[in-house]
């Protein structure tokens, strides 16, 4: 008996394989057996992912390869200002630290690492500092004064901090707060108390094109601390280290310095530990978490970050203190400002709040435990008014969002249709890209590259699965040049058997009307412009074999000689070269409709496969024979009216296909494409027939 089947849409992703039979589960009808290197669209197609650009290779700035260390953190000013925060630990196989340097796209519109100008990176802070008598002090001259005539704290190239001593008699009076107004110089000896005044600090002139580099404490842990920004200002919180922040003065002027707080708690200290956990929320920046209390929340006062103070009797403006009364001692892991301020620990998920929803106070606090999930120390995500957080294990993603018809927060496992993505491998980084389409990428702790499509308001939650010639390690996204977040990877490569670890950027999605703009190669570079014989430039892919496109079309394969170029079979204007990888979509099919009952269990033939394109360009297609294993070949898109010499134009409608004949009671094909090329599949149909 013949039939019809359609598939729609792919908005349900790559579902379990114990999903297999559920033709009555209406995500079935969207779902598929494999995504790979394809992301399931909002509007329903299955569409190619881009390829990753390659940026920098960190070996170059001394990157131990060893420790395998390096994150990636978010520092958004606003839409144009946004750069990337790349940790990692640096070595030269003698000594090792921790270290910070920065990439953005530049102005001119490319991508690369923040280098600097050659000139001195000078600003002005405020601070103020007691004077005891013993020990390095900081003293800041107030405007009019003349530095050669007070110590300052100078803070040099290589980030050690030395006190420069005068010789010069000085004396100033200052009205600052304390009312102690004379700070004296004598001899290089300071007498006084306090003094409160403007700072102009130079770190020195950072030569040109030198990588601007932070030196971080050695108590920093790369994989343990937890961040929040506001401004220019990153607030930085670990267990093992005070807070610290990071500050930005102008695009290659940064540096790094312990908070000093006003009333600072008793409980931080080096004998209790230090908070772990940080944010900010309700004009309060909120700490949380140290060893002494781990389900303690400390907020500072309203409007006033790094005072801690309360007042006699209080004001709603005081510091905030409390501790979770949970019944356990589950660490607090994660902390989330919402409509109020979201708490995750190891066991349970809280709001924070005021009676009836109103500011929190140090005389109006209401914790309410809300869920009893459990999560991983990663920093939850919020997209739209949800908070999304990794639970306890690394396996599962939950939704926290408020329900009306409950009147209370509830959780909802987003993975439950897609366990064997996680089952095996726990998340160990992720974030969240806004546009073009909502889309949560999430690192695996293999180096897989977990994406979900993510718009609930449109029953739209489908994973997708992605791989590389290496590993993924950490993510980050930070808003576009090109009106699309971009997301931006360290990836683990092997190239000519060595170990590299790159920093590369994912391509714009493919919008063209022509080919010679797919950019659909990993660790990939682009020449544009007069026609070239020979592309160089290429050393981060010495002794590798790359796929190329050229002028739109596909170039044989090369390998990379060791001066790093490339040798092409003529002359090209636009040539992208990098790493090929294969996409694969792999339709989960309905049950057709027979006289006596169901399809499934019986043996079958899919005779014709129509497939709807668009703006795509060669493809496979094929099945998996038990016997003989897979059978594919590959369908041709140039046809006889087309130029030779030229790119073939891109295709737009159903595409129909003589299928492989053999009956199989699995009816299951797929379609891929491993040219460097675009494909997006909008829907099948496949044309077969029953055994009865």
């Amino acid at each position: 008996m013949a039939f019809f089947r359609l598939k729609h849409s792919f908005t349900a992703g790559e579902l379990s394989p114990l999903m297999n039979d559920r033709v009555d589960f209406d995500r079935y009808l969207n779902g598929c057996k494999v995504l790979h290197n394809m992301f399931c669209a909002t509007q329903g197609p299955a569409i190619r992912r881009p390829g990753f650009k390659f940026v920098y290779d960190l070996n170059t700035i001394g990157f131990d390869i060893v420790a395998e260390k390096a994150r990636l953190i978010p520092f958004v000013f606003n839409e144009v200002q946004a750069y990337v925060m790349i940790f990692y630990q640096w070595t030269d196989d003698v000594d090792t630290e921790n270290r910070m340097v920065l990439a953005t796209t530049l102005e001119d519109g490319t991508d690369g690492v923040v280098l600097g100008s050659g000139s001195a990176c000078d600003y002005d802070t405020e601070s103020s500092h007691d004077y005891t008598g013993t020990g390095d002090y900081v003293f800041f001259y107030p405007d009019g004064a003349t530095a050669s005539a007070i110590v300052v704290w100078h803070i040099a190239d290589d980030d050690t901090k030395t006190t420069l001593t005068v010789t010069t008699d000085y004396t100033v009076a200052y009205d600052n707060p304390n009312g102690e107004a004379t700070v004296t110089v004598t001899n290089g000896t300071i007498t006084g108390g306090r003094l409160y005044a403007k700072l102009s600090i130079s770190v020195g002139a950072i030569a040109v094109d030198e990588v601007v580099t932070l030196i971080l404490p050695d108590d920093w842990d790369i994989n343990k601390f937890d961040w929040a920004q506001s401004g220019d200002e990153m607030y930085i919180a670990q267990p093992d280290l005070p807070p610290h922040i990071i500050r930005r003065h102008d695009h290659a002027c940064w540096e790094l310095v312990q908070v000093t707080f006003a009333n600072q708690p008793t409980d931080w200290s080096d004998e209790y530990g230090w908070p772990e956990r940080v944010t900010f929320h309700q004009q309060r920046l909120a700490f949380a978490a140290n060893t002494l209390r781990r389900q303690t929340i400390w907020l500072s006062q309203a409007g006033d970050f790094n005072n801690f103070g309360v007042s006699s009797p209080l004001v709603d403006s005081d510091a905030v203190t409390f501790t979770l009364d949970s019944g356990t001692q589950n660490r607090i892991q994660w902390m989330n400002s919402s409509k109020s301020l979201h708490v995750g620990t190891m066991g349970n998920e809280w709001t924070v709040d005021g009676n009836d929803q109103s500011a929190l106070t140090p005389s109006n606090i209401l914790a309410r435990r809300q869920t009893n999930n459990g999560s991983e120390p990663n920093k939850p995500l919020m997209v739209g008014i949800t908070t999304l957080f990794v639970e306890r294990h690394g396996r599962v993603i939950n939704e926290f969002v408020y329900d009306y018809t409950l009147d209370s927060y509830k959780t909802s496992d987003m993975a439950i249709l897609s366990p064997h993505l996680t089952e095996n491998y726990s998340v160990v980084d992720w974030t969240y890209q806004q546009t073009p389409d909502s889309i949560i990428w999430a690192v695996r702790e293999d180096g897989a590259l977990l994406g979900i499509t993510y718009q609930r308001q449109h029953k739209v939650v489908g994973w997708h699965r992605h791989t590389t010639q290496g590993q993924f390690k950490a993510c980050t996204v930070i808003p576009g040049n090109t009106r699309e977040d971009d997301v931006w990877m360290v990836v683990k490569r092997s190239i000519d058997g060595a170990d590299k670890w790159y920093l590369e950027k994912m391509a714009d999605w493919f919008k063209s009307d022509d080919a010679v703009d797919g950019r659909f190669l990993d660790s990939h570079l682009v020449y544009d412009g007069p026609p070239v014989s020979t592309i160089s430039g290429l050393d981060h892919l010495v002794g590798e074999s790359v796929d190329i496109l050229a002028d739109g079309s596909v170039h044989p394969a090369r390998v990379v000689d060791g001066a790093g170029n490339v040798s092409l079979n003529n002359s090209y204007s636009v040539v992208v070269i990098g790493l090929p990888y294969e996409s694969e979509v792999r339709p989960h099919l309905i049950d057709a409709d027979v006289r006596d009952g169901t399809s499934r269990g019986r043996a079958q033939r899919i005779t014709n496969v129509s497939i709807d394109l668009y703006r795509s360009l060669g493809m496979w297609i094929g099945r998996y024979d038990k016997e003989d294993g897979d059978y594919e070949e590959e369908i041709p898109f140039r046809v006889p009216g087309d130029s030779l010499g030229v790119a073939v134009p891109l295709y737009t409608g159903w595409y129909t296909i003589a299928f492989p004949e053999g009956f199989d009671k699995d009816d299951v094909y797929y379609i891929k494409q491993k040219q460097p090329l675009p494909l997006t599949v909008r829907g099948v149909v496949d044309e077969g027939e029953v055994y009865e």
